[in-house]
């Protein structure tokens, strides 16, 4: 239920390749710098240095000292509520399956912060899973997201996942929501599936008999958000 290592490789190639894309299309960077918001060790941080040829950075709670990865892009302690980092000093922020683990009380603040270290006209560029999807991406349990909090601790014990459960069930129109709160509005939405090559073998048979479904509900949705010029 869970991907080797090459498939999540291919995972991240996918993610990568759609949501550069969006890049590519919408964030016009006027001052060379992006932010990847919840970057984890930064890989992905990395890539968009490199693919992007702009200056990247990184930040993740989980990141105790501050750090570089092995092409020299920045990697510091951080949260999306409290971003280091001055106004408007971002071309485009990097959100990849973050929100959904941000607390719920804080969503429409981190956001805000979000808003605040972005240039006038700056974008995030982003992706949030899909909460009730038949199987959960973060539990690999069937229905997960259906549940009500209290049994989702219970129906995680059965989860093959080697992390805890750290995130929230929110979708797209709570992002849509808490982004417009925050004066960050919406400005394009796409599904968005993996490729076979990404899902577990076990899932694939699974993936392909699903695969006219998964168009119109997918795995996950990706979305641009802008700040006003």
């Amino acid at each position: 239920m869970l991907q080797s290592s090459e498939e999540w490789g291919q995972r991240n190639n996918a993610l990568m390749e759609s949501l550069l894309q969006l890049i590519n299309t919408y964030a016009k960077f006027e001052l060379g710098k992006g932010l990847d918001v919840g970057c984890q060790v930064g890989d992905l941080t990395e890539q968009l240095s490199i693919l992007t040829g702009q200056s990247w950075r990184g930040i993740d709670p989980e990141i105790v000292e501050d750090k570089t990865t092995a092409n020299g892009t920045p990697l510091v302690h951080g949260r999306a509520e409290e971003i280091p980092g001055g106004d408007a000093e971002f071309d485009c922020v990097f959100l990849a399956n973050v929100f959904e683990h941000i607390d719920p009380a804080t969503r429409v603040d981190a956001l805000r912060e979000i808003r605040r270290v972005l240039r006038p006209g700056g974008v995030v560029v982003g992706q949030i899973p899909n909460p009730y999807f038949p199987i959960e991406s973060h539990s690999r349990l069937p229905f997960m997201g259906w549940l009500p909090d209290g049994l989702k601790r219970h129906y995680w014990r059965l989860s093959p996942a080697p992390w805890g459960l750290d995130f929230y069930t929110v979708g797209i129109r709570t992002l849509t929501a808490d982004a417009k709160r925050a004066n960050l509005p919406l400005i394009y939405r796409q599904n968005f599936n993996y490729p076979l090559e990404a899902i577990p073998q076990r899932l694939r048979p699974v993936a392909r008999l699903l695969k006219v479904p998964m168009a119109l509900y997918p795995w996950s949705w990706q979305f641009v958000l802008q700040k006003e010029s």
